[in-house]
């Protein structure tokens, strides 16, 4: 046991002195080492004083500690007498010693204040099998700087219950293999991103988006402020995606829409300038919020909802077509597109707005076209009237 003990300590210990700042250029990452995946009836870690873990809650796991191994050369371990699922409440709360962890694959639940006030982790390792982290179970893990998981896809579906029962809220950095996550593909199968995965994650600077996909929880992108692009396989299974607020969709950090295609046997990839949303019922709400990229966007009959925020912050988009179907425009849809002059709607009554500022802040000369025996009925509509001197009948 000691023998392999010693190995662990040799090579962390080069990684962990060189860890005070932590490095976001490189890619993989050595500033940090794990521990390695402990087998599933012990825990492994070091402390930063060579002593025994202050305020060790033993109770608090659902296996019963056989012994702890205080390892002379740093590196310890916690054996149960049975396999560990569940690291519960306050386990590790106030070990202010405690300096790198690595858990086992076997681990399901780590409880509310597992690591509360840890303030000299640095590193950290969860297993394949984690799938909940409590509220605030890492709240207070200043100094966390690296985390290392098994794989995205399990990453993707594990529960936070808020953005403090994530690591990733201090360490700032995923790493997959030892190698520090920059570019983020989300594997295909995967239909949900849980809220809080990647916050405050501020290595990634791309994110690839799979069709499967078709929800994204709270704050998942949340403080990911690198981002500069997404890209995507199929612009109308992204134009359905849930976004549960803003900070769900990547698209908000980065402004740059890309598309990924076959053409003629090759794969090519381009921004989204003309969107053609032909075919899709409903444009979910965030979708394209802060989309720099898109300069014309056509719908067709098939259209009834445009969701709240959807296309706010458009810049570059200058021309909307809209279907006879549409009957719904959310809050803030069309807000701050600038250089938007040119909307036009074949639906003969007028669509439903969420508030008063859907076309708010579009360019000074921007005009609405709509079906000539209802320009009247815009015109005296409760939502449509203060467009009145802007809304003109289709001359097309």
């Amino acid at each position: 046991m000691k023998s392999i003990f010693r190995l662990l300590y040799a090579i962390a210990a080069v990684a962990l002195v060189a860890c005070s700042e932590p490095d976001y250029g490189s890619t993989p990452d050595t500033t940090i080492t794990s521990l390695g995946t402990p087998s599933n009836n012990e825990i492994w870690f070091t402390t930063v004083d060579g002593r025994e873990l202050r305020s060790l809650n033993r109770d608090a796991f659902n296996a019963k500690i056989e012994h702890i191994d205080y390892s002379e050369y740093g590196i310890c371990a916690i054996r149960f007498e049975g396999e560990l699922t569940t690291i519960g409440d306050n386990a590790f709360s106030g070990c202010h010693n405690l300096f790198n962890l690595s858990l086992p694959n076997s681990v399901k639940e780590i409880g509310e204040r597992a690591f509360y006030d840890c303030i000299n982790m640095e590193s950290l390792t969860l297993g394949s099998g984690l799938s909940l982290c409590k509220n605030m179970a890492f709240s207070g893990c200043y100094s966390l700087n690296s985390l290392h998981i098994p794989a995205i896809y399990n990453w993707c579906t594990i529960t936070f219950e808020s953005d403090t029962a994530n690591p990733l809220y201090y360490a700032c950095r995923l790493l997959v293999n030892k190698s520090k996550i920059e570019e983020l593909n989300i594997p295909e199968g995967i239909e949900s991103i849980s809220s809080y995965a990647f916050y405050n994650n501020s290595s990634i600077t791309s994110v690839n988006i799979p069709t499967s996909l078709k929800s994204i929880g709270r704050n998942a992108f949340t403080g990911c402020d690198y981002i500069e692009k997404v890209t995507i396989r199929n612009v109308k299974r992204w134009s359905e995606i849930e976004f549960e607020n803003q900070e769900s969709n990547p698209l908000s950090i980065a402004g740059k829409l890309l598309l990924k295609k076959m053409i003629d046997g090759e794969e090519t990839i381009s921004e989204v300038r003309e969107l053609d949303l032909s075919g899709v019922t409903n444009i979910t709400s965030y979708a394209f919020i802060n989309c720099t990229t898109i300069e014309s966007l056509t719908t067709d009959n098939t259209l009834t909802t445009i969701g709240n925020d959807t296309f706010r912050n458009c810049t570059s988009l200058t021309e909307v077509l809209l279907g006879e179907g549409i009957n719904n425009i959310g809050k803030h849809s069309f807000m701050n597109c600038k250089a938007l002059t040119r909307v036009t709607c074949y639906a003969p009554q007028p669509p439903y707005l969420g508030n008063s500022d859907v076309f708010s802040y579009n360019n000074e000369n921007r005009k609405f076209y709509v079906p000539s025996d209802a320009v009247a009925t815009y015109k005296s509509d409760k939502h449509w009237k203060k467009y009145d001197s802007s809304i003109e009948e289709i001359n097309d």
